[in-house]
């Protein structure tokens, strides 16, 4: 196998609140900004999702999606 056929695997999340100084020492988050996604490997997306600082990217449409489609749920159409 040649280097350019190996791929990383990488998730993609969203950075949803900033850690603070020292959480994650072996990772370099200088660069990460809040509302921003950044696709990265998959412990550190992991730990940033379990610690609370970020979501997966799509999560956020999602929850918009269902909460539009209960709102038209439960319409009243008697007029």
């Amino acid at each position: 196998m040649t280097d350019h056929e190996f791929h990383t695997a990488t998730l993609r999340i969203r950075i949803i609140a900033e850690p603070g100084p020292g959480e994650f020492d072996e990772f370099d988050l200088k660069h990460f900004r809040v509302g921003n996604t950044y696709d990265v490997p998959p412990r550190l997306a992991s730990l940033l999702v379990i610690a609370g600082y970020a979501e997966p990217a799509g999560a956020q449409t999602k929850r918009a999606e269902a909460a539009d489609r209960s709102r038209r749920g439960s319409r009243n159409t008697s007029d």
